[in-house]
């Protein structure tokens, strides 16, 4: 199962599996990373996906709730799984990264050809946080 913002949170049963899906925005990619995550778990977990295609048009409450719920999601999650596209830019992911690379629950696809990969792999190297340089290498590690 799939939420997102626009349809919120459920109960977290225990025999649940959870992981959200943080990282780049994939607009002008012809794969969608997160697609590619949910088709190749799809019996392994329930899937949190901060996607919202109007993203830049919510007003201020919009925002704000959607805000809180990324951060409600990511505290729910077994597993925030972060994905660093190279040529992405990516501010709020790295600031997701730093509230919750202490929680042992990351897993970070950083390729050296993101514009601040030797800081991403530096602070997850502090926190003990798996690295992976491809996206297949962190979905063969959590299959």
């Amino acid at each position: 199962m799939i939420f997102t913002s626009q349809i919120g949170l459920p109960i977290k049963e225990s025999d649940q599996r959870y992981i959200f899906l943080a990282g780049s925005m994939a607009h002008k990619q012809s794969v969608n990373w997160r697609n590619q995550v949910i088709n190749s778990l799809p019996n392994s977990y329930h899937f949190l996906d901060p996607t919202n295609e109007h993203h830049d048009t919510l007003n201020a409450l919009q925002m704000k709730k959607h805000v809180e719920w990324e951060l409600d999601a990511m505290a729910m999650a077994d597993v925030i799984l972060f994905n660093f596209l190279p040529k992405a830019l990516s501010p709020i992911s790295l600031v997701e990264l730093g509230l919750f690379v202490n929680t042992k629950k990351l897993y970070v696809v950083c390729p050296k050809a993101f514009y601040k990969s030797s800081y991403v792999l530096t602070l997850c190297e502090r926190y003990h946080t798996p690295t992976f340089k491809t996206l297949q290498e962190t979905i063969d590690t959590l299959t």
